[in-house]
C-alpha cells in the first residue's frame, strides 16, 4: 500500500511539473505550435515511449527524474525551433 500511495504521489508531482514546464514553452512559443508539436509527440509514442528508452528508472531519485524532465523539454524546444527555422525558410 505505501508503495502505491509512493507512486502516486511521483505521478502526481511528475504530471505538474510537466504541466509547468509546457505552461511555460506556451508563454514562450506560439500555443498553436506547441499544440502541434505535442500532437506529434503522441502520435509518436508520447512521453512514456521517450522514458521508456532507458531515460526513466523507478529508483532514480527526484532530482535525477527531474533533470530528466528537463531534457525532454529541452527536447521539445528544439523541435519547437526545428518547426520555427523551417516555416522562416520556407517564407524566403
Amino acid at each position: 500500500m505505501e508503495r502505491d500511495n509512493r507512486k502516486d504521489l511521483i505521478d502526481k508531482m511528475f504530471d505538474a511539473a510537466l504541466k509547468e514546464k509546457f505552461s511555460h514553452l506556451a508563454r514562450r512559443y506560439d500555443w498553436g505550435l506547441l499544440v502541434e508539436i505535442w500532437a506529434e509527440i503522441l502520435k509518436n509514442g508520447g512521453v512514456i515511449k521517450y522514458f521508456a528508452k532507458g531515460e526513466w528508472e523507478p529508483k532514480m531519485t527526484i532530482d535525477q527524474a527531474l533533470d530528466r524532465l528537463d531534457e525532454y523539454c529541452d527536447s521539445v524546444e528544439s523541435l519547437i525551433q526545428k518547426r520555427l527555422d523551417e516555416g522562416e525558410r520556407r517564407e524566403k
